[in-house]
């Protein structure tokens, strides 16, 4: 599905309150969520133009495994190769195995603050196994890795799960950003990256407290 009528990627890219690289990695993450192909390879081919690091690209795919499955991801690489061809073959970036865990713990603490014993239990009831492959993969194997801030992880989430309905982690996520540093502005403009400039904007803003 591509994004709402009217907001092209160049007019996004015009627009103040978050910064173009990371609305970039927003849009990537959000067009590989909803299969737009065409979209993802407009964002890789600006970043190119605009120079940003190809490998900005390359974890926003690697994260993008936990929102979108397996099956997406492969295919946005094959659609980041196509549209922004390696130079080398990509590789590396994340944290020694001896420090992920640690790190995922500390990045899981941050984004659910004074929740996260509540989170923890409530994953761990509803298996323990999920529990440990949320703690483990997602946070301590991707979201911990440092190329990206957890401020720009965070607000590519919020996006990702605005565009999902996934309303409760939405929240959640949204309030991470904003420990991490993000701004109401920043969330904002990842909402209208989202779903463009639309009433559906405030309505999700209005739920972070």
């Amino acid at each position: 599905m591509a994004l709402p009528a009217g907001i092209d990627l160049d007019e996004l890219l015009q627009r103040d309150g978050l910064a173009p690289e990371v609305r970039l990695l927003v849009a990537a993450s959000v067009a590989i969520w909803r299969g737009d192909w065409p979209r993802l390879a407009a964002c890789a081919r600006r970043g190119r133009e605009r120079q940003q690091p190809r490998q900005d690209f390359e974890e926003a795919l690697l994260q993008a495994v936990l929102f979108a499955g397996f099956p997406r991801v492969v295919t946005a690489f094959e659609t980041l190769a196509e549209a922004w061809p390696p130079a080398t073959t990509p590789g590396g970036g994340a944290l020694p195995p001896e420090q992920q865990a640690a790190a995922g713990q500390a990045l899981f603490a941050g984004i659910y603050g004074r929740n996260t014993e509540s989170v923890h239990a409530m994953l761990r009831g509803f298996h323990p196994d999920f529990h440990d492959f949320v703690l483990e993969a997602a946070y301590g194997r991707v979201l911990a890795r440092p190329w990206l801030t957890p401020r720009a992880r965070e607000l590519m989430a919020v996006a990702v799960l605005a565009a999902q309905d996934q309303l409760r982690q939405f929240v959640g996520h949204a309030r991470g950003a904003l420990h991490f540093g993000a701004t109401r502005q920043e969330l904002r403009e990842a909402l209208v990256t989202a779903l463009g400039a639309t009433p559906q904007v405030d309505a999700w803003l209005q739920r972070v407290r």
